[in-house]
């Protein structure tokens, strides 16, 4: 049963935040449900636990450990965007899909860098199929992050009352620290 321990954990490992369905660990390992719960029972590590949440099975830091990862996530959280990349990721955000070509001509300067960063931090995607350049595109994760569900609850125009709320937007960007 030690080895299906250790494959249990490098698949648990493997599966990350998404976990694996208590089925599925039967059906990997070869063991019938009612071997699964001793097997996680036997579990035993300075760092991990496993946890069972409804049907899935997850690997997870002892809380311990909080604290530190916490304070990681908030050190790399810190770093904020420059006003390029704050403009690049407007411009991209209200006319996407867009080419880098577009943002330059928007912009009136290269963009290069800014478009780097963005998609290096994960908030703007490439995409080059059925069009003559790169064609740039928000992400998901620029929607998680920043508590949109679409990017139909932008500001939608820069009329006098809504420019100050577009400022105030893109500047809470910043502040939220991609």
């Amino acid at each position: 049963m030690a080895d299906k321990l250790n494959i249990l954990t490098a698949l648990l490992y493997a599966a990350g935040d998404e976990g694996i369905a208590s089925e599925k660990v039967e059906s990997l390992l070869e063991i019938n449900h009612d071997d699964v719960e001793p097997l996680l029972n036997q579990f035993d590590s300075d760092v991990f636990r496993i946890k069972r949440y409804g049907t899935k099975i997850f690997l997870e830091l002892k809380p311990v450990y909080n604290p530190y990862i916490e304070a990681l996530v908030i050190q790399q959280t810190e770093r904020k965007l420059t006003q390029a990349s704050l403009e690049t990721l407007a411009i991209i955000a209200y006319n996407q899909p867009v080419s880098r070509s577009d943002i330059e001509m928007m912009r009136g300067v290269n963009s290069d860098g800014p478009v780097r960063t963005l998609i290096e931090r994960g908030l703007v995607t490439v995409e080059t199929a059925e069009a003559r350049s790169q064609q740039l595109y928000t992400t998901d994760y620029f929607l998680q992050l920043f508590g949109l569900t679409s990017l139909d609850e932008l500001p939608e125009d820069s009329t006098s009352d809504t420019k100050e709320e577009m400022d105030l937007f893109f500047q809470s960007l910043n502040n939220k620290g991609e």
